[in-house]
């Protein structure tokens, strides 16, 4: 059984350490040279520069599997994202990434007052093993009923709605948030072509 895990997208690989901070985690003493112990502020440094570098590294590891298995995919800092790893069968740390790879993800973007799903990808070796259900059970108490939007491809549709979204009909369009229809508008083409699905709490039946 795979756990999903929200990764840390507040740092990205452009915000890279200062040399201070490199610093004080490679030499402790280097801010106090006198010193025989790394003090209190120095420990906290080392540990925040370690956060920051395992969550560019994490971030790095993500844009790597979009771009290997879904290119067209456009990652954005505010999105929150939620994946799952696998742990290598040699590894004994499930926190270190050497040990890791990412197998699935997702991903929720802000758009205004609303949420639009998008980017669920399983790595085509790990299909079939009901990993975008997890993904989706986990990211649900995140999301806000009827504020949650989601473009689905037609074979996806059953998917989606056995986590209580569902399709809008076209002629429902015009009630539908301005900023979800412009962002359906630029994805959809008939080449392409994708359904509006919104979130319904799981009483609800009908749009």
């Amino acid at each position: 059984m795979y756990h999903p895990t929200w990764l840390d997208t507040k740092i990205t690989a452009n915000h890279q350490p200062s040399v201070a901070t490199k610093s004080i985690a490679v030499n402790p003493r280097a801010t106090n040279p006198t010193a025989t112990n790394p003090t209190a502020i120095e420990l906290t440094a080392i540990k925040h520069c370690a956060s920051k570098l395992s969550a560019i590294k994490a971030w790095s590891a993500l844009k790597l599997f979009y771009r290997q298995h879904m290119p067209y995919a456009r990652l954005a800092q505010k999105e929150a994202v939620a994946v799952i790893h696998h742990l290598h069968s040699s590894g004994t740390d499930s926190t270190d990434l050497n040990q890791q790879t990412i197998v699935a993800a997702i991903r929720i973007k802000p758009i205004g007052q609303y949420q639009l799903i998008s980017g669920l990808l399983v790595h085509p070796h790990y299909r079939g093993q009901q990993l975008s259900s997890q993904l989706l059970q986990f990211i649900a108490p995140k999301l806000t009923s009827r504020h949650c939007f989601l473009f689905a491809h037609p074979w996806l549709i059953g998917l989606y709605q056995r986590q209580h979204f569902m399709v809008i009909d076209p002629s429902a369009f015009a009630r539908l948030p301005a900023e979800i229809m412009q962002l359906y508008h630029r994805y959809h083409s008939e080449q392409r072509p994708l359904v509006i699905m919104q979130l319904h709490d799981a009483e609800v039946t009908a749009p």
